[in-house]
């Protein structure tokens, strides 16, 4: 056999080039491999972390409200205070202590409890957001219709609607026959869709009710005993009776005819 200068490493010219080393794929900072958390899974998450570690005697930087649950739900953590009583709703959040007599809610019996409760919401809340996931890529699916299948090219257009279905850019290949030439030519083309609708405003903070004041309104002189049953706190005020309907006389004359 003739060996060349190049036989050592192949049969080819080109075996002797250094082969570059593949590009690593970049994975995007910040970024797990699952699907971007919501919201409501990042607020499960952190209000599972503060019960966990908080020590329950800090009050709420932002204010508590002193609604009593009438202007927001009642909360489903700790909706009555174990020392005053006080109605709590859902903006008071179960790792600050109560807003009135400070009382905390994080002890040894109850800390366990609200961390299982908030566990397992945190677990539904995952696994109701995968069904709509999974949801949402089978109605994808079912839109694309039944698209024929080009031959040898099963496998990249089932990757092509997996990818439209899970992720923002759709891929399809298209075939076309030229008349002239009588050949057919087989296109792929990506679309990345534009959402049409504008950007949802973030959400406005509720109101929260302030505490009610320190001291109490009450009238301080004694009552006029000619006048017992005077408006002590707003003493100008005046009767204003409502203004006369101009049918109202004819009417009743009208009902006086009828009955004579």
């Amino acid at each position: 056999m003739h060996r060349t200068p190049w036989t050592s490493s192949g049969s080819l010219t080109s075996d002797r080039i250094p082969a570059r080393p593949l590009p690593a794929k970049q994975q995007p900072k910040g970024k797990g491999q699952g699907p971007p958390k919501s919201k409501a899974v990042s607020a499960l998450e952190t209000r599972l972390h503060n019960v966990e570690y908080a020590s329950g005697k800090e009050k709420d930087p932002k204010g508590s409200c002193f609604c009593p649950a009438r202007e927001h739900d009642l909360s489903t953590y700790v909706p009555l205070c174990y020392g005053c009583g006080l109605v709590l709703c859902n903006l008071n959040l179960p790792h600050y202590a109560c807003p009135h007599c400070g009382e905390s809610f994080l002890d040894n019996s109850r800390r366990p409890a609200l961390v299982a409760q908030i566990q397992e919401e945190l677990c539904m809340q995952v696994v109701k957001e995968d069904e709509e996931r999974q949801r949402a890529i089978v109605e994808a699916r079912k839109a694309e219709g039944a698209f024929p299948m080009l031959p040898g090219a099963a496998d990249g257009t089932q990757g092509a609607r997996k990818g439209t279905a899970a992720g923002p850019q759709s891929s399809h290949k298209v075939m076309s026959l030229n008349n002239t030439t009588k050949k057919v030519t087989v296109r792929s083309y990506t679309n990345t869709p534009v959402s049409s609708r504008p950007p949802s405003p973030a959400p406005e903070e509720p109101r929260r009710v302030p505490p009610p004041p320190k001291e109490i309104s009450y009238v301080k002189q004694p009552p006029d005993p000619a006048h017992p049953w005077k408006n002590m706190q707003f003493p100008d005020l005046q009767y204003v009776p409502p203004p006369k309907d101009p049918n109202t006389h004819g009417k009743q004359q009208k009902k006086k005819g009828r009955g004579q």
